[in-house]
């Protein structure tokens, strides 16, 4: 089970998805908590002309460097990015719990398929013993047939039966191998590319005590269940998310830094140049937006259904 563990594609898969959604999260976080800073370094290379200014004369051509810092904030008034950063959160716990799921899924199709292929190769055992039981008596059956104490009719029914059983333990070996092939398959290996341990019955023994759980309490810690639960408070954060964008937006920004007509001037006296802005945004008419907050909310109740 460990070696499957190691090399399953579907664990690999949903570990993957899992480290996806913890990095998704953990960007959220950052957006959340910190603003964004931005460099800008520009050159520009342009002529103007005071025609456009309603003066006379010739044109200029003259060139522009800048160089400037930016900072943007937004203030989370009306609770979306929190309410993303909860989406994301349960988003990875239900990748979490997907996964848990999928360990406990592979372990049990594992242990499962090797009980039945010990119980296959003890009963086509059994049948073969049978088998060498009949032949011997097919044997002194023919034996008592050539000394005349027996009858045409007995030793055709001891080979019928034989052969009988012979088949039915070829056709136990035959699932035996196919049992063996799946488990090699669950095992990450290709079907007889690598030999694998022959189960009998004894090898498997029930523990000494079984934990004593509730049935509530046992249905909590099934991974589906927990999954399922994530994927409601998932449905539940984005429907605060769409709600949230029908209230205002309040950004705030601010830059500093300079612009001169040669490399040298850009950092000198009289060059500097800064601004801050704070902006609202409140949304007067977009039907997409209550349109979204009904999706939202008909996902949650089809994740709570």
């Amino acid at each position: 089970i460990d070696q499957a563990l190691q090399a399953s594609p579907t664990l690999a898969a949903a570990q993957a998805q899992l480290r996806q959604a913890e990095e998704l999260q953990g960007a959220q976080e950052r957006v959340t908590q910190w603003p964004r800073a931005d460099l800008a370094v520009g050159s520009a290379r342009q002529h103007s002309s005071p025609s456009a200014q309603g003066l006379p004369g010739d044109g200029r051509t003259f060139s522009l460097h800048s160089a400037s810092v930016s900072v943007q904030y937004q203030l989370d008034v009306s609770g979306g990015n929190r309410r993303a950063l909860q989406a994301l959160a349960a988003r990875t716990d239900y990748r979490r719990y997907q996964l848990a799921g999928a360990r406990l899924d592979l372990a049990a199709r594992i242990a499962s398929t090797a009980i039945t292929q010990a119980r296959i190769a003890g009963q086509a055992e059994a049948l073969e013993a049978i088998a060498r039981n009949q032949a011997a008596q097919t044997d002194i059956a023919q034996e008592r047939l050539r000394l005349g104490q027996a009858m045409p009719a007995d030793v055709q029914a001891l080979q019928a039966a034989l052969e009988q059983t012979r088949a039915s333990a070829l056709l136990l070996r035959k699932q035996a191998q196919q049992s063996a092939h799946l488990l090699a398959v669950l095992a990450g290996r290709a079907p007889g590319a690598e030999p694998l341990p022959a189960f009998s019955l004894e090898d498997f023994t029930l523990p000494a005590e079984l934990p004593q759980v509730l049935p509530s309490e046992l249905v909590r810690q099934r991974p589906d269940i927990q999954a399922a639960e994530s994927l409601v408070r998932v449905a539940s954060a984005e429907h605060g998310v769409a709600v949230a964008r029908m209230y205002p937006q309040i950004r705030l920004s601010a830059n500093l830094g300079s612009q001169a007509l040669t490399t040298g001037a850009l950092f000198g006296g009289g060059s500097a140049v800064w601004g801050l802005i704070a902006q609202l945004t409140q949304p007067l008419f977009d039907p997409a937006l209550p349109a979204q907050q009904r999706a939202a909310l008909a996902a949650l109740d089809a994740a709570a259904a």
